[in-house]
């Protein structure tokens, strides 16, 4: 038995919480030791001060672990929870015996206790009148052009998020399971390690030192806001995980505008450290555009238009920019602001097909009677296959009143397919049946790859065996061949006696129509279909 194992250290870094995986621990170099199972909660804190080369009296003040939850379809997200003293150390290493399939390390975040030292230097630097000393620490110029914005909702403090996400109990279901069972749909667990910072008014709209934000990316749009409404622009000199630092663009030749906003981790907020304001230039030249008002601000200011009409028009979107910002933007940088909308509301492509196996799960909690059957293949890099992830192929499921429902219905399903237009391309199946008062009832779905006779069969297969048990009824469809061809192959299932195939009337209609020219026969192929 291997008595040891590899433990990744995250530290001075990011605790992401809203990715498609769950929680993601991020920092620039994570740091990677070897211990024994034997080792100690204090040792184990001085391994790690050790290697990072810290003093053991620089303390570790908190210490959260990473860990797979098995979901629905052989997918994990992952969940935290805090290593505290020995006993806990002992459950994390258990936990990751438990789980090995998935992880190789154990994933640990950890922060340090500020010294005093450090406090003061850090007061000494922020109180500094010295301008030439200040401005002698930034001389690198950062290229023009939209900022990173990240990709996750980044935790202010790491105690904040283990009280959010750690759960002191054995896990049963994710956190965002147990808030959708208990129906308390206006909690978002995740919201709750955010600290919410009021931004002060100021009289003239301008900045002022001590403003506090919320977030970078608060402080980046209140930046840009400010520059669009007053035709100015800025350079961004320093743009880091901890700092913002800005300056006009005609910095030195008649403005001094200047701008820098710090993340104060005692805090939890951004704080306006140094501010030159107001601007005393002006454009040199006069533009129906603005460069700072970008899709990134564009998407932000429409998300309420987006979110009440998810299909407003692009000629919209122009309007409603020239109405708040009085600038017109070109109808692509429009098109791409209602499309980063779209995903900031509703989430992206890549979330949306990683959250599947949770919603489905969530539905299978919620109605356990409820049929979902999950198919994936595995993953390649290159030629290597990635042991760690699976990829959607197909998925079909049915709820549980339209399984039931089916019983009182007429014996006869109907079934076709049509195609997604999104990234990822793919088709929908569907099964429609008939009730007593002529009204189509939907009884089961499926995403698959496409028209094949291969996902026919398992669309067919699934729908046989969990919703249309009952023998003698009739299965329409359209003449594809490789709905033929999975009939085919359903061993009797869906053959007489059990079942009988016949072709929709309608499509026979459109290929006529489409091969003969000739609208006046048209009635007619449909009466004989009716004889």
């Amino acid at each position: 038995m291997v008595d040891r194992v590899t433990v990744r250290v995250y530290y001075f870094g990011q605790i992401l919480l809203q990715t498609p995986e769950g929680v993601r621990f991020s920092c620039e170099k994570p740091l990677d030791i070897v211990i024994p199972f034997t080792i100690s909660f204090e040792e184990l804190k001085g391994v790690i001060c050790e290697k990072i080369g810290f003093e053991i009296s620089k303390k570790i003040s908190c210490m959260v672990y990473r860990y797979p939850i098995p979901v629905f379809g052989g997918f994990v997200q992952y969940q935290t929870k805090y290593v505290t003293d020995d006993s806990s150390m002992q459950e994390m290493f258990s936990m990751y015996f438990e789980s090995r399939g998935q992880i190789s390390v154990i994933e640990l975040y950890v922060e340090f206790e500020q010294s005093e030292v450090d406090r003061n230097i850090e007061e000494e630097e922020y109180d500094s009148d010295s301008e030439e000393e200040f401005e002698s620490n930034y001389e690198a110029v950062a290229p023009e052009g939209e900022e990173d914005q990240g990709d996750g909702v980044v935790a202010p403090n790491v105690g904040d998020v283990a009280h959010a996400l750690a759960n002191e109990d054995p896990f049963e279901e994710p956190s965002f399971m147990r808030v959708l069972l208990l129906n308390v749909f206006a909690i978002n667990y995740f919201d709750l390690a955010v600290v919410v910072v009021e931004i002060p008014m100021v009289a003239d709209g301008e900045f002022a030192i001590g403003m506090e934000f919320s977030s970078r990316e608060a402080v980046m749009m209140a930046v840009k806001d400010y520059t669009i409404r007053r035709g100015v622009d800025y350079r961004v000199y320093e743009s880091e995980p901890l700092t913002f630092y800005a300056k006009c663009t005609q910095y030195g030749s008649g403005c001094d505008w200047l701008i820098r906003v710090s993340m104060i981790s005692r805090k939890y907020c951004w704080v306006i450290r140094r501010y030159n304001g107001s601007h005393t230039c002006t454009r040199a030249t006069i533009s129906q555009d603005h460069s700072k008002l970008d899709s990134n601000t564009i998407a932000e200011a429409i998300k309420p238009l987006v979110e009440a009409d998810p299909s407003i028009k692009v000629k919209s979107v122009i309007a409603e920019v020239q109405s708040k910002f009085n600038y017109t933007v070109s109808y692509r940088k429009a098109w791409l602001a209602k499309q980063k909308a779209v995903e900031k509301i509703f989430g992206g492509w890549e979330a949306s097909y990683e959250a599947l196996p949770i919603w489905f799960q969530a539905m299978c909690n919620k109605e356990p009677s409820a049929i979902v059957h999950f198919e994936t293949m595995s993953a390649y890099q290159g030629d290597e296959e990635v042991t760690d992830i699976r990829v959607l192929h197909r998925v079909f499921w049915s709820y549980y009143p339209c399984i039931r429902a089916f019983r009182h219905c007429k014996p006869v399903v109907q079934v076709d397919g049509t195609h997604l237009y999104g990234k990822y391309k793919g088709c929908l199946l569907v099964a429609v049946s008939q009730d007593g008062n002529n009204n189509i009832v939907p009884i089961a779905f499926a995403i698959v790859e496409g028209e094949t006779s291969d996902a026919w069969h398992f669309f067919l297969s699934n729908l046989r065996q969990h919703v249309v048990t009952r023998d003698g009824v009739g299965l329409i469809s359209d003449r594809h061949e490789s709905i033929n061809a999975a009939i085919a192959r359903s061993n009797g299932a869906w053959s007489p006696p059990r079942a009988f195939h016949m072709f929709c009337i309608r499509h026979i209609e459109s290929n006529f129509l489409r091969k003969f020219k000739a609208p006046y026969l048209q009635k007619l192929v449909v009466n004989i279909g009716k004889c």
